[in-house]
């Protein structure tokens, strides 16, 4: 099947509420309007792209597995390599995550890869250099074939969050002396957070993780993290400092009701598999109204965007979409889900947010788990959704 420029997918139908993520209605997103995306691929032929952050207006860089940071112009789909870190692609690992600095540190682009004995967060000075050279300011990170995490984001008070995976070893999540199975949460300079709750390790913030691969804020500054479960069991969570998030003793109710362990806002249950990724809290914008205050979730295995409303306390909540309500579940929301985008454009590994109002979503088909009809010649891509 080959790409058509602007070529319209099915829509998706959900009331805007107020209440939800904390946000006031948006004026220009009317009750029940559509959620319905036109991809508008600006990219082909990717080799396996896992992460994009912005620049500027109208640029963004672009990660791919293999170890290829690309530089793109979002208004005309060029780009240009710019870097190419010595990363290690094994199984699940390799070039991942991506994070440019903020502020002073908006010419330092972060990057999270796999080496032959580590995973590692390093920086580049792009002040002009022809060839920057890597500055590592997290090493040691455990790897594996599998569960390697790697995404990497600045949050609102400028501390770089680091999403590790247990690297298939399932008691280091349990281990507060190691960054495996952990979202650490360190300075732009790889320290210690000051907010930071006292681990053994103490650049860890939560642990109790499986593979965390979503990481984005609430309106008041909350992060939001998703991540993948075993036998389906995907979970979206609120973190707090200091949060144990169960794995892998917890994932289901059973487990979960008769212990200490942080509650996740979703679980999918048995049934269900998401495989999320990279995801992003949809701002006010005029881009697309219609998703304003929306958590929109990539999904690998599902092949899909999982779109996530949360509603607190008395907030009349919609008759679409599956709610996630359970007793034991995290009570500070109520989580309900839709998908839209099934099956179109495959394993959707990141959906962001340009400071336009955009978004955007690269897909991870080439990685040789893509079911049904792909992957297709033109994979993989980067596209842009807009609604009409």
């Amino acid at each position: 099947m080959t790409f058509t420029r602007r070529r319209a997918v099915a829509a998706l139908g959900t009331a805007a509420l107020a209440g939800c993520l904390g946000l006031e209605p948006d004026e220009d997103r009317p009750e029940g309007a559509d959620l319905g995306f036109t991809v508008d691929p600006l990219l082909t032929d990717l080799d396996t792209p896992w992460d994009l952050t912005f620049s500027g207006e109208d640029g963004a860089f672009v990660s791919e597995r293999s170890g290829r940071i690309s530089r793109v112009d979002l208004g005309n789909g060029e780009r240009e390599t710019v870097l190419e870190p010595d990363a290690t692609e094994r199984g699940e690992g390799g070039l991942l995550g991506l994070a440019l600095g903020s502020g002073d540190l908006d010419d330092r682009l972060y990057a999270y890869y796999t080496t032959a004995g580590d995973n590692r967060v390093v920086r580049y000075d792009l002040d002009g250099s022809t060839d920057p050279e890597a500055e590592t300011i997290v090493e040691g990170i455990p790897s594996a074939r599998i569960h390697n995490g790697g995404r990497i984001a600045f949050g609102p008070e400028d501390d770089l969050w680091i999403l590790a995976g247990d690297a298939n070893d399932t008691d280091l999540a349990q281990n507060p002396d190691s960054m495996a199975g952990s979202v650490l949460r360190v300075t732009p300079d790889g320290e210690p957070s000051d907010a930071n709750p006292g681990f053994d390790e103490p650049r860890c913030y939560t642990i109790g993780h499986r593979n965390p691969q979503g990481i984005d804020w609430l309106p008041g500054g909350t992060p939001i993290v998703a991540e993948h479960g075993p036998t389906a069991r995907d979970e979206i969570s609120r973190l707090t400092a200091g949060g144990n998030y169960g794995w892998p003793a917890a994932r289901d109710g059973d487990e979960y009701s008769d212990s200490d362990y942080d509650r996740p806002l979703v679980n999918t249950g048995t049934e269900e598999t998401w495989a999320p990724s990279g995801m992003s809290i949809y701002e006010n914008g005029d881009a697309n109204p219609e998703s304003s205050g929306r958590l929109l979730v990539g999904g690998l295995r599902s092949q899909q965007v999982i779109v996530i409303d949360l509603f607190e306390g008395d907030d009349e909540l919609p008759e679409e979409g599956t709610r996630y309500e359970d007793r034991w579940m995290d009570d500070a929301y109520t989580a309900v889900s839709q998908r839209t985008l099934q099956d179109e454009l495959g394993r959707i590994r990141h959906v962001g947010q340009a400071p336009d109002g955009d978004l955007y979503a690269i897909t991870s088909n080439r990685d040789g788990r893509a079911g049904g009809r792909f992957p297709r010649d033109e994979d993989d891509v980067l596209v842009r959704l807009t609604t009409e």
